[in-house]
């Protein structure tokens, strides 16, 4: 089950991580590997509190990327941060025969390094929209359908304006062969000193009148010291 209720933080981790610092045009600087870190973000516990949400996990999720031209080698070594966070919901309020309560919304804060090479940055996040993200999104989770941009907030993430995508879609959230309407919140990235943040929120479509004002309440609590 847990594969399935934290589709949207993997999902979106993969377009993070398979996009950061993936670029032929980083300069070779050496023999040595380049490293880049980011620092974790957090949902303060009084935001928590206040939804209905409990954290599930702070994970670091690291890529390894070599890349050759002209007969030279560079190794770069990426490290995002995910935090997640999730809450029991009543599924049976969504008419697919399962009466029971399963922790299917989450939000989740992703962190990704600027990746900062000779002064230039490298690092294709920080110019996606939340359109490209949702993308990703859906061509990493083989359960996910049709999703599709429905409306859009702007709100504070780490005392920085960005806009918020919401999408609406269908995936296997509880079980495969078991699809459900989902909502889909994904913030375009801000910068938050040496690093980039992105927001996500999910929740079944059904829920939506309770839930968006809750991923709206924890997108803006996200805390994140990138110095």
């Amino acid at each position: 089950m847990q594969s399935r209720r934290t589709f949207l933080a993997l999902g979106v981790s993969a377009a993070v991580t398979t996009t950061a610092g993936c670029t032929g045009s980083i300069p070779f600087v050496g023999d040595e590997p380049m490293e880049f870190d980011a620092a974790p973000a957090s949902i303060p516990q009084s935001a928590l509190d206040e939804t209905g949400y409990d954290e599930h996990e702070l994970e670091e999720v690291g890529i390894d990327r070599t890349f050759e031209a002209g007969g030279q080698t560079q190794d770069v070594v990426v490290t995002n941060w995910q935090a997640e966070y999730d809450k029991a919901v009543d599924l049976g309020v969504l008419g697919v025969g399962i009466d029971e309560r399963q922790r299917a919304a989450i939000c989740t804060a992703l962190t990704t390094p600027q990746v900062s090479v000779l002064g230039r940055t490298f690092n294709p996040v920080g110019d996606m929209t939340s359109e490209e993200l949702a993308e990703m999104v859906q061509d990493r989770y083989e359960g996910m359908e049709e999703l599709e941009r429905v409306d859009e907030d702007v709100v504070s993430i780490t005392g920085e304006s960005t806009t918020v995508g919401e999408f609406e879609g269908e995936a296997d959230l509880i079980g495969e062969g078991v699809p459900i309407d989902l909502t889909l919140h994904i913030a375009e990235a801000v910068e938050s000193g040496d690093d980039l943040v992105v927001g996500v929120g999910g929740y079944p479509t059904e829920l939506r009148d309770v839930e968006r004002p809750n991923v709206v309440t924890l997108l803006e609590a996200i805390e994140h010291d990138g110095e």
